[in-house]
């Protein structure tokens, strides 16, 4: 919990920065859990790509719009309803205001590297290069 607090603070205070003032906590909650999808994506990619024997998708086709749509649900009940959203940007101000923002870069970047170096690697045995 504490982890998506303070991926909360960050990307709420990197949304005020870019000029997104207005919904900053409806920002913050679609960009962790666009990036909670894209890894359940690459988890899926990962298993039917290199692990299963199967060439079916090994989930059902709408898995992933009402997986996303509920992990939004839930990040916006616990993080933003009523005033929970303000009550981490004044608990959490001193103590990560001014810190590095490795985890919450690395948070995304992760997330994208995987989904990028899954495809390449697939593309590579399609062709027959491995």
């Amino acid at each position: 919990m504490r982890f998506l607090e303070y991926l909360f603070f960050k990307y709420y205070n990197w949304a005020i920065r870019v000029g997104d003032g207005e919904i900053p906590s409806f920002t913050s909650v679609s960009i962790i859990a666009f990036f909670i999808m894209l890894y359940i994506v690459d988890i899926n990619m990962t298993y039917s790509f290199f692990i299963s024997q199967q060439k079916t998708l090994v989930i059902g086709k709408y898995f992933f719009g009402l997986f996303g749509i509920s992990i939004m649900a839930i990040l916006y009940i616990v993080l933003v309803t009523k005033g929970k959203d303000k009550t981490i940007m004044e608990i959490h101000n001193e103590e990560w205001t001014g810190k590095k923002n490795l985890w919450a870069v690395l948070f995304p970047t992760i997330a994208i590297v995987w989904f990028i170096i899954s495809l390449f690697i697939k593309a590579m045995m399609n062709s027959g290069i491995i």
